[in-house]
């Protein structure tokens, strides 16, 4: 990794694009090590604009899980508005991240996060942008490892060609192992090439490698078989899930952002997962089994929280989060604390049939608006009957 900043030759040319301050970084709780110290580097992306990418809770839980540990590296960047992708065609200034403003093409590794397919073309223009071969199959030892994970990677087909491995699951040990993983083949002088590298993630089971098995269809596009096409490699690669998320009560540092975010809050995941099993929510199947934090977890990781960002709303977060066993004991206890203070409490997913008057109060006790976010239920007897949502 040669990892010289491009900033010198961006910071000029930023007085005529828009919003040029989600291009600088800096943010607090935002990290910056040296690369050279890390024998393991990672780049972070969620494929879309900065204001969208940066409250996304699975990068930023990824990035600290990851810059906590000795000897890796773990820098963000996102998709550019096409005022500077355009500026960064001309004057051949490559993808680079947010945090040092290394080229993404120097790293090790680029993990994508899929929330939704609309990211798969973005993926695309940042490798363009990088220099990276768009197509895995034309990538060499030089080029990053990409790594796609999130709920719109569950079924990798769709990108196939383009991605290296994907993570199926919940991500925080995937990428521990994948690290591992990696250092351990750079250890060994990067025996057998990338081949081999993909090949010992492969036989891990820590992740899915499209170019190591063959997969055919049926005459209406359905999958019809999966098979390795090396020896070694699983014919099933697992699912990766949490069991207890108290032992990750990530983020713990998150950012505060320089510039406008849709979402500015500090946001907790109560619990992963949902029992309701709607037709229609691809979330609510695959984070399947519902694991919730505990009361004393949630409130450690609100006070640790506000007091590291500042930030006046904390959201609880979930498929559904009123379906929380103790929902009503962790909002009365978390009111009790910020009562009389600026800040306010949030569901921003929520059930009808799940939320009471009782909440209600709890959440505006200290006289501020609160934000809550109900989810549109079935119009029709039929309808409900169809997606298996009985409101």
């Amino acid at each position: 990794m040669d990892g010289e900043s491009v900033f010198e030759r961006l910071e000029p040319l930023l007085l005529s694009v828009r919003k040029p301050v989600q291009y600088v970084g800096g943010e607090l709780n935002a990290v910056v090590k040296e690369g050279d110290s890390c024998d393991v580097r990672w780049a972070l992306m969620y494929p879309d604009a900065y204001e969208v990418g940066l409250p996304n809770q699975g990068v930023q839980i990824l990035y600290e899980v990851l810059n906590e540990r000795d000897g890796v590296l773990a820098e963000r960047t996102y998709s550019v508005w096409p005022d500077l992708e355009a500026i960064m065609r001309e004057r051949a200034i490559p993808q680079f991240t947010v945090d040092a403003h290394r080229p993404v093409g120097d790293f090790d590794l680029l993990g994508v996060s899929f929330s939704t397919e609309l990211g798969y073309t973005n993926l695309l223009t940042a490798l363009d942008l990088a220099g990276i071969p768009i197509a895995a199959a034309e990538r060499g030892l030089g080029d990053p490892i990409v790594v796609a994970g999130g709920h719109a990677a569950f079924n990798p087909e769709p990108i196939a060609d383009f991605i290296d491995i994907a993570v199926l699951g919940d991500g925080e040990q995937a990428v521990l192992a994948i690290t591992d993983i990696v250092r351990a083949w750079k250890a060994d002088g990067c025996a057998d090439g990338r081949e081999g590298l993909l090949l010992r993630l492969a036989t891990s089971g820590v992740a899915y490698v499209p170019a190591f098995y063959d997969v055919t269809y049926l005459p209406d596009g359905r999958i019809q078989r999966v098979a390795p096409n090396r020896p070694g490699v699983p014919w099933r690669v697992a699912k990766h899930t949490v069991t207890d998320l108290d032992e990750w009560p990530y983020p713990k540092q998150p950012l505060v952002p320089l510039a406008e975010t849709v979402h500015e809050r500090y946001s907790v995941e109560i619990f992963r997962g949902c029992t309701r099993g709607c037709r229609f929510c691809q979330a609510g199947m695959i984070t399947r089994p519902v694991r919730e934090r505990s009361i004393t977890t949630i409130g450690e990781m609100v006070q640790r929280g506000v007091a590291a960002t500042g930030f006046d709303e904390v959201g609880l977060l979930s498929l559904s989060s009123a379906d929380h066993s103790e929902i009503a004991s962790v909002a009365k206890g978390l009111a009790d604390i910020y009562e009389g203070t600026n800040v306010s409490l949030s569901l921003p997913s929520t059930r009808v049939d799940a939320f009471n008057v009782t909440l209600a109060n709890e959440l505006s006790r200290n006289g501020r608006r609160s934000g809550l976010t109900f989810a549109p239920e079935g119009g029709s007897e039929r309808m409900r009957k169809v997606i298996n949502k009985m409101v």
